[in-house]
């Protein structure tokens, strides 16, 4: 896929998602829904051409960087899908990817639209059957309502990809009423913003080929 060439050094996700499907490779942690439906985390696995838990690399690889809210959560999409067999017969598997409309409030790296609900794509998600979440580990899918820090990876069409460990943070206090004229207040008393912050003042950059977003208001 274009967009993981762009980011980072994934691991085949259908090759993960094979050993899931055959194996049934998923962990015991459980995670509740609105309507209050456990599901079960299935975990994908990369090998990262960068160090994952290295804030300032994961920020430098990444091409915006910035505090949202999450306004929206729209349909799950699913892609790389492969027919396998298994030995209850063929069985077609599938990589979710959820979309979501954001708010940005302040951007940390880059200068994306600020105030104005843009979409995002987001790596994971339910699968087709309903019963699992897919996810990468040390990662979580947004929630509406709620405010991050989001690293994501500009496509070739312009639109925004967040995808892999630790690609969104949560940042807790913020009120739905904050705009980017009034985040400043929240964000100095704010660990995550201020560790994110920290991280862009010593990035690690990678040298790779990069798009701009047509959200990014220096390109217009």
């Amino acid at each position: 896929m274009k967009g993981r060439q762009k980011s980072r050094s994934f691991l085949s996700i259908l090759t993960i998602l094979m050993l899931m499907a055959i194996m049934g490779a998923c962990s015991h942690n459980k995670e509740s829904n609105a309507e209050g439906k456990h599901r079960a985390k299935v975990y994908m696995e990369g090998s990262f051409s960068i160090n994952m838990d290295d804030p300032r690399a994961t920020v430098g690889d990444a091409d915006y960087v910035f505090l949202a809210r999450v306004d929206k959560k729209g349909k799950t999409v699913y892609k790389n899908k492969v027919q396998i067999e298994t030995e209850n017969g063929t069985k077609e598997i599938a990589t979710p990817y959820t979309n979501y409309k954001v708010t940005v409030l302040k951007n940390i790296k880059g200068s994306l639209q600020t105030d104005q609900s843009i979409p995002v794509q987001k790596a994971g998600g339910i699968d087709k059957k309903g019963d699992s979440i897919v996810i990468f580990e040390d990662d979580a899918l947004p929630e509406v309502g709620k405010t991050y820090v989001f690293l994501a990876y500009a496509q070739d069409d312009g639109s925004l990809l967040i995808s892999g460990p630790h690609s969104n943070t949560l940042v807790a206090n913020i009120d739905r009423t904050v705009t980017s004229q009034t985040v400043n207040a929240y964000a100095k008393q704010s660990d995550v913003v201020s560790y994110y912050e920290k991280a862009f003042d010593h990035q690690i950059t990678t040298d790779r080929k990069r798009s701009i977003s047509k959200y990014d208001t220096s390109a217009n």
